[in-house]
């Protein structure tokens, strides 16, 4: 059985340059799947093109293979 997940446009989900897609969500369908540290889906707008990285706390959706410092599990 699929669950339906929300798009990555209505979920707001963005990436910085040169994100590797290294994980998925359970919440939210990117193509290709999401960037563990450089990608975000809590409507993150960047100050400047200067924005190296987001943090967006503890996202308990990622399902990921790396533990990072900023997403959960």
């Amino acid at each position: 059985m699929s669950e339906a997940r929300l798009s990555a446009s209505a979920a707001g989900y963005m990436e910085l340059a040169g994100a590797t897609k290294d994980a998925d969500c359970h919440k939210v369908n990117v193509a290709g799947g999401v960037s563990q540290h450089l990608g975000c889906c809590n409507e993150f707008e960047p100050e400047s093109k200067a924005v190296k990285q987001f943090r967006c706390g503890n996202c308990e959706y990622v399902k990921k293979s790396v533990k990072s410092a900023f997403y959960g599990q």
